[in-house]
């Protein structure tokens, strides 16, 4: 059958020769039956193509031609003549193929719209994209119904809805024969008459009223696209790969503590689950070495709207499983299995949901470990560490710092105003049989002197370099468990 093909079309090759060789020239005939389009159709409609092309226009002609007979090929059994060479002219065919690509073209339409409602008079629908919004919203003044302006996009992008309420049965244009209605990206709605003009409050009341059929299906339809929107955007929150990492100068000058989350990823077959990577490593002279790495284990809520914040909040809650032991030199079991963690979040855009979760999770487990013993060890040995409180490092045993040391290395006892004393900032006296103070020229009660120097001695104490011991009702100054790693110049701050 296939050599019977082959013959067939070259016989049909040779009759064309002959019976357009006054027409064109041998080699613009040679190009037309080299065409890959009628060589397809075995140059059966390649006749009624050279017959409908003009000489002087043969490129333009032999495409519109080629369109022709492909759409004949196509319909041809809807066609009242079902021989290709009953047409006299490309215009005749053209004109029997019209009605039969414009009702295609409906039906195509249809499939480009969401039709939720539907009744003896009324229809709504929802268009899918530009060209179905023009064709449903033909007739009116509406911005989304204009070409290539890029306004149904702007309408339609995100969270946002669009519904174009219609009257089947009204013959005459009037201000409420087509009605859209548009939710914005907070659920804030606006309803617009044909002439697009915004419809008042009472306008809408009214309509509502009158149509509440109409409307319950609109705002059903718009309950669950929103629920359905915000699962979708959360279930893409659990599914990026992107790497955030987070870094922080480490207790030697040159060493860097960081922490990576490599993936999220949901759980197949477990909805509301998802897994991570994390990874802690240290940092010093551009060179990484991974300390312990953990797979995050993570189960998160369905995404609820918060009417005190007015936001959309889920719920995560999440725990971490070490990955095997590494058997490198460098590896450290921080523990962060026992490690927990939960809070309410807020779903935004996809991309500042999971930057916010991300770095959530990031400052909470460097908040664990850093403080972490062995860690600690691994950089600056047996000394000891502290977390600064208002801005006191005692980096150098210079200042305040060395006048309390040599205080209490002296073995004296005393409270913070004796100490205040004993280095001079205040001057002791007796008045009346009291004890009072002195600073320049003014004399003050002890309860006057509560908070003088308080941020220091409570940053001295959270640094172990300063103790109390309570005799009474007095706090006398003692040396704090980390006085002598300090002295020895073996304890640093976080």
């Amino acid at each position: 059958m296939k050599f019977i093909s082959i013959l067939l079309g070259e016989g049909r090759k040779e009759d064309l020769k002959k019976k357009y060789t006054n027409k064109f020239d041998e080699k613009t005939l040679d190009w037309f039956l080299n065409i890959a389009d009628l060589q397809d159709f075995n140059h059966k409609y390649t006749d009624f193509v050279l017959k409908g092309v003009h000489p002087d226009h043969i490129e333009g002609d032999a495409e519109i031609g080629i369109n022709l007979i492909k759409s004949f090929d196509k319909y041809q059994s809807q066609l009242d003549k079902k021989d290709i060479n009953q047409y006299e002219s490309f215009e005749e065919l053209d004109s029997a193929l019209f009605p039969i690509k414009q009702k295609q073209k409906e039906k195509e339409l249809e499939k480009q719209i969401d039709k939720i409602y539907e009744d003896d008079k009324f229809v709504v629908i929802i268009p899918k994209n530009e060209e179905s919004s023009c064709k449903y919203g033909s007739g009116t003044k509406w911005c989304t119904t204009s070409k290539g302006a890029g306004h149904f996009g702007r309408y339609t992008s995100g969270g946002q809805l669009l519904f174009y309420i219609i009257d089947k049965k009204s013959s005459k244009p009037g201000n409420y024969t087509k009605v859209a209605v548009h939710f914005d990206n907070s659920g804030k709605e606006s309803w617009w008459d044909t002439a697009d003009n915004k419809m008042s409050d009472r306008e809408v009341e009214v309509f509502k009223y009158a149509f509440s059929d109409i409307t319950d299906a609109i705002y059903e339809h718009k309950k669950k696209s929103t629920e359905s929107q915000k699962n979708e955007l959360l279930f893409q929150v659990f599914n990026d790969y992107q790497r955030l990492d987070q870094t922080k100068n480490y207790l030697m000058p040159g060493t860097k503590l960081g922490i990576g989350i490599d993936a999220f990823e949901n759980v197949q077959g477990m909805p509301n689950h998802a897994v991570g990577e994390l990874t802690i490593y240290l940092s010093k002279l551009n060179e990484s070495k991974v300390l312990d790495s953990y797979q995050i284990m993570i189960s998160y809520g369905d995404v609820e709207f918060n009417h005190r914040f007015q936001r959309n909040v889920f719920k995560i809650d999440l725990g971490f499983q070490g990955n095997d032991p590494s058997e490198d030199s460098d590896y450290i079991d921080l523990g962060l299995e026992n490690f927990e963690l939960k809070s309410p979040m807020v779903l935004d855009t996809v991309e500042n949901t999971t930057d916010t979760m991300r770095r959530w999770i990031l400052s909470s487990v460097m908040n664990k470990v850093e403080n972490n013993r062995e860690l600690q060890k691994k950089v600056i040995g047996d000394q000891a560490v502290f977390t600064p409180t208002y801005g006191y490092t005692f980096g150098k045993n210079k200042g305040m710092i060395s006048k309390l040391v040599k205080f209490l290395e002296a073995g004296k006892i005393g409270t913070k105003l004796d100490f205040l004393v004993d280095i001079g900032y205040i001057e002791k006296i007796t008045d009346n049989g009291k004890t009072k103070y002195k600073r320049g020229n003014y004399t003050m009660e002890p309860r006057e002197l509560r908070g003088q120097h308080s941020s220091f001695f409570a940053a001295a104490k959270n640094a172990g370099i300063l103790g109390y011991r309570k005799v009474g009702k007095d706090y006398f100054l003692t040396k704090g468990p980390n006085f002598e790693l300090f002295k020895e110049g073996k304890l640093k701050a976080l």
